[in-house]
């Protein structure tokens, strides 16, 4: 006969439930804006604060790591919401200084934090609560010409062309009007250079980001590679590195989907990955990064599992998307095995109630907002109520095996 614990059954009743307000609780959109720096300027800004729940909730809205000379008025510094109440906007101004002493990117935090009324102390305070941010980067430019590279490999699935994708992004001051891409390819076996490939010359405006295609399709052979990426613009050069593979690898990523996805909310990937080895390939797994204008978003990985010889394995990761905005993302999926490591670089849309990957097999879609959280809940009170059931039912059997006795 099982013993029930009913102390137990409470306890992981009530967990379930406050796993609800960690998952469910506040959030914001977007999660991050960017400003140019500009001598003086004055931006007005406004993010939305989510309550995804609907609940009546008090949140205290407050300020870090200020730029020293700047200022930043909120036009709330706290908010409530009411019942059913879902965001709220939040606007506030900024006044930066006339000058910065230190170049690149520099981050002020707008905090959110759900604040608790006590009635014995009569006021407020804020204990281990939700809290959420929402970041204003500010990019200074570097004097003078000053850039940052990046090298990536389209998927094309062909065997006898490799697209690569130049992209520079521009944090000096100065316009960039002449910049030359050439990239150099190894054989990763020996080291033994196989290729040098110019790009055409071009021009990127100060703090903007250009992207442009340069093909190798001349004695392209299956195998393993790593290409050197040198961009030479005058004031200096950018340099990248990137390993890639041509012709199909023996262990690949087939397709990723996921099924109910609301943005917001966890999101459930499914890898599908092939291992076409005849023997057992062990320790498989996938990562994820997400980048917008050559910045990391988000990143994260699946669960290892080992993958039979001639079979197909799903792998499976959790996105929490919960301060992720709609937009496209340029996304790196790193299949790792035994030491080695397949890449694809895709383009990515994040919408509402969608994910979907460019050039890869299988799109990850979702549902309509809000289904997955209505399920959850009604699961997490199917099993609040089955609990209480079976306590009530196993103390009264309790008190009347006593009674006969």
């Amino acid at each position: 006969m099982i013993k029930w614990n009913t102390k137990w059954i409470f306890v992981s009743f009530l967990v379930l439930i406050i796993s609800i307000n960690i998952v469910y609780g506040l959030g914001v959109s977007p999660a991050r804006s960017t400003i140019n720096f500009e001598s003086s300027l004055e931006f007005d800004g406004e993010f939305k604060l989510l309550n995804e729940e609907g609940s009546n909730l008090d949140v205290a809205i407050y300020i870090e790591d200020l730029i020293e000379g700047s200022t930043l008025n909120l036009e709330e510094s706290d908010i409530s919401f009411l019942s059913g109440q879902k965001e709220a906007s939040i606007k506030y101004h900024l006044l930066l200084p006339s000058f910065i002493e230190s170049p690149g990117e520099q981050d002020i935090k707008i905090i959110a934090r759900e604040i608790s009324k006590s009635s014995n102390m009569g006021g407020t305070f804020i204990g281990a609560s939700t809290a959420v941010v929402h970041q204003l980067r500010v990019v200074v430019p570097y004097p003078g010409n000053y850039a940052k590279s990046e090298l990536l490999i389209t998927e094309t699935g062909r065997m006898d062309q490799v697209d690569f994708i130049v992209a520079l992004n521009n944090l000096g001051k100065n316009a960039i009007k002449d910049a030359k891409p050439i990239i150099e390819v190894y054989n990763s076996i020996n080291d033994k250079k196989v290729a040098n490939i110019e790009g055409t010359s071009f021009s990127v405006k100060s703090g903007e980001r250009k992207e442009i295609l340069i093909v190798w399709n001349e004695g392209v052979e299956i195998g393993k590679y790593y290409a050197k990426l040198k961009v030479i613009y005058e004031g200096g050069v950018s340099e990248a590195l990137r390993e890639f593979m041509v012709g199909k690898s023996l262990v690949d990523v087939i397709s990723i989907y996921v099924k109910d996805f609301s943005l917001g909310e966890i999101a459930k990937f499914n890898i599908l990955v092939e291992n076409q080895w005849p023997d057992t390939i062990h320790d498989v797994y996938t990562n994820f990064v997400f980048s917008q204008m050559g910045e990391e978003v988000d990143s994260f990985k699946s669960a290892t599992d080992d993958v039979l010889g001639g079979s197909k394995k799903e792998l499976t990761a959790y996105w929490d998307t919960e301060n992720v905005k709609e937009g496209e993302y340029d996304t790196q999926i790193t299949l790792y095995y035994d030491d080695q490591k397949v890449e694809k670089n895709l383009k990515t849309k994040v919408s509402i109630n969608s994910i979907i990957f460019e050039g890869l097999t299988g799109a990850v879609t979702g549902s309509p907002d809000g289904l997955n959280g209505n399920i959850l809940i009604a699961t997490l009170l199917v099993i609040g109520l089955t609990s209480g059931f079976w306590i009530f039912y196993f103390k009264m059997k309790k008190k009347k095996n006593v009674q006969e006795t």
